[in-house]
C-alpha cells in the first residue's frame, strides 16, 4: 500500500530542470503530498495514480520556455478543474539564493501567513489545508514549514523554516485568473 497523500504534485510534459527542483523542494517542504514524475504519461495515468494515493487535489506545474509558468490545480474526487490559474512571473531556488541553502528534514507541518491580505493565501489554504494566517510574528517556531505570502506587483512567496530562514525557492506571483471551467 502506498502511503496517503492530500495532494499529488506533477509536472507538464518537458519539464525544466528548475521546475524539477521546484517540485523537489515543494514536496519536501509541504506535509502530505506526493509528487509524481510526468515523463510521458498522460492525464488519465497521473489520475489514476492520484487515486491510489487518495489525493483530493493535483497541482500541476506548467512549464514555459525552461521556467515554471503557471499553477492549476484538479479536484481529483469531482473530476474537475479549480475555476483558477496561478501565473509564476519568476523563481529563484535554493542554489541561487544568497546564502548557501541545504535540503531541510521532510516538514510534518505547515501554515500560511498571509501579510498581502490577498486570494492566493486562500486558495493554498483551500487545497493543502493549512491553517491560515496573517500575522507572522504568532508562527516562529511552531512549524516546519511557513508559507509567506507578501504584496508585491502581484505576490512574492517565501518558503521559510521553523527559524525564519529559507526551506525553499522563491516564486514571484504574477497574478491569479479566473477562468471558465
Amino acid at each position: 500500500m502506498e502511503r496517503k497523500c492530500q495532494v499529488v504534485i506533477t509536472t507538464s510534459r518537458h519539464p525544466s530542470k528548475k521546475t524539477l527542483e521546484l517540485i523537489n523542494d515543494l514536496v519536501n517542504s509541504f506535509p502530505n503530498t506526493c509528487k509524481v514524475v510526468r515523463g510521458k504519461k498522460s492525464f488519465i495515468t497521473v489520475l489514476e495514480e492520484a487515486v491510489r494515493y487518495e489525493a483530493e487535489h493535483i497541482m500541476f506545474i506548467w512549464d514555459r520556455r525552461g521556467m515554471p509558468s503557471a499553477i492549476v490545480f484538479y479536484e481529483v474526487q469531482k473530476r474537475r478543474w479549480k475555476p483558477y490559474m496561478i501565473i509564476i512571473s519568476g523563481i529563484k531556488t535554493r542554489r541561487e539564493l544568497p546564502v548557501y541553502t541545504t535540503r531541510r528534514a521532510p516538514a510534518k507541518n505547515a501554515v500560511i501567513v498571509d501579510t498581502a491580505g490577498g486570494e492566493l493565501g486562500e486558495i493554498l489554504s483551500e487545497v493543502f489545508k493549512y491553517p491560515l494566517i496573517y500575522d507572522l510574528n504568532h508562527v516562529k517556531g511552531t512549524f516546519d514549514t511557513i508559507i509567506h505570502i507578501r504584496p508585491r506587483e502581484g505576490y512574492f512567496v517565501e518558503i521559510l523554516g521553523r527559524d525564519f530562514g529559507p526551506r525553499a525557492s522563491l516564486l514571484k506571483i504574477k497574478k491569479i485568473i479566473y477562468r471558465y471551467v
